[in-house]
């Protein structure tokens, strides 16, 4: 009789999140940290997260910090690293002085914190690899620095097909398993808080960070064709980075640039909104924001790119990338239509469930067992 590995008993696996972004630096890699974490601990495992120190941290006894947080851009985004002189002594001191099952890295192909992890690692090894890239596709060189390294990865995960269809070619003995992002549920929700503000206009809510690849421009360069057909609209824009200086002098005093808010916050953003919108470029392997605000009720369209096809249910959903016409069809059409509006939100909700962290976590916790199982 053969048991299936959900069903046997287990100690808690002692589990080492390795990434040089985490929290109170924002992004899709500091949210997959904190919520996986949560996840995996309340599933019964013990879990520590290693990153790098940052100027704004909160003691927390769950987070081992070293070297300093440095952020520069690349791939049309912002990328964090961690720095020390010191920092290779640091990580392996700290690896030698406790005992894991399981260390977790999440994009160890590079001269970085996660890379580090996985050099000093006497662990069975588990990586992630969220990137999608803009324009150049930089596993076509890593793979001459990082194939020796890459034969200690005893599994993989892709968040997404694109992220795997990006590193596979380069790095094709890895062990790979597609298993997607997640989202907490029970944080973005429709119930809850609203911003009293917005709630006399049409909002429309673009949150992320201002990276040319996000696609603000071309959301702003849609803002007047939505607001030729909806007069009472608003665009409020949360995120991290200098707004853009050419913006329609008709629709100026109808954008509202937040720059980052709380963590706290953020749910609050989306469900106060009438629709979502990410006109994101390139680069994007999954889509985060899409899953927190189709979770929290609140109508989502996206641009059509590779990325976000694998998170969005239907195609009314997504509009042609780059093209602010086609942007601008696609919100009036949610905003002014009730039946086709609550169609959207019914679809998000349901997708958003599908994805809630418990169930991802689960689908992670047994990757993990079989590899330990399998290396016993």
């Amino acid at each position: 009789m053969t048991l299936a590995l959900s069903s046997l008993r287990w100690d808690p696996v002692r589990i080492l999140q390795v990434s040089d972004s985490y929290y109170p630096d924002p992004g899709g890699v500091s949210e997959v940290l904190y919520h996986l974490s949560k996840a995996l601990r309340e599933l019964g495992n013990k879990v520590l997260i290693l990153t790098s120190r940052h100027p704004d941290e909160k003691e927390d006894e769950t987070v081992k910090r070293v070297g300093w947080h440095i952020s520069f851009q690349g791939n049309q985004s912002e990328i964090n690293w961690t720095f020390s002189p010191f920092l290779p002594l640091e990580v392996r001191n700290f690896i030698q002085n406790n005992s894991f099952d399981i260390i977790h890295t999440h994009g160890p192909f590079a001269p970085n914190l996660p890379f580090l992890a996985l050099l000093y690692s006497n662990a069975v090894n588990v990586a992630t690899f969220h990137t999608a890239f803009s324009n150049f596709n930089y596993y076509k060189l890593a793979k001459f620095a990082f194939s020796r390294i890459s034969k200690k990865l005893d599994g993989s995960i892709c968040i997404s097909k694109k992220a795997f269809r990006d590193i596979y070619p380069h790095f094709p003995n890895c062990n790979y398993k597609i298993i997607p992002n997640g989202v907490d549920t029970s944080r973005f929700r429709p119930e809850g808080e609203r911003i009293e503000e917005f709630s006399s206009h049409t909002t429309i809510l673009f949150l992320g960070r201002l990276d040319s690849r996000k696609g603000l421009p071309i959301l702003i360069e849609a803002f007047p064709l939505i607001k030729k057909e909806i007069p009472d609209a608003i665009l409020v824009v949360v995120g991290k980075g200098k707004p853009p200086k050419d913006i329609p002098s008709q629709v100026r005093d109808s954008i509202i640039f937040k720059g980052k808010v709380s963590r706290e916050m953020v749910p609050v953003y989306y469900r106060s909104a009438d629709l979502y919108c990410s006109p994101a470029l390139s680069g994007e392997s999954f889509g985060i924001v899409l899953l927190e605000a189709m979770a929290s009720g609140t109508p989502t369209i996206a641009s059509n790119i590779e990325g976000y096809r694998e998170v969005i249910p239907t195609d009314k959903m997504l509009f042609k990338r780059g093209d602010p016409k086609s942007l601008a069809e696609s919100a009036i059409s949610i905003i002014k239509n009730d039946s086709i509006r609550e169609k959207i939100i019914k679809i998000g909700l349901e997708t958003a469930r599908k994805y809630d962290w418990k169930k991802i976590a689960k689908k992670i916790e047994v990757f993990y067992k079989a590899l330990l199982t399998k290396l016993k």
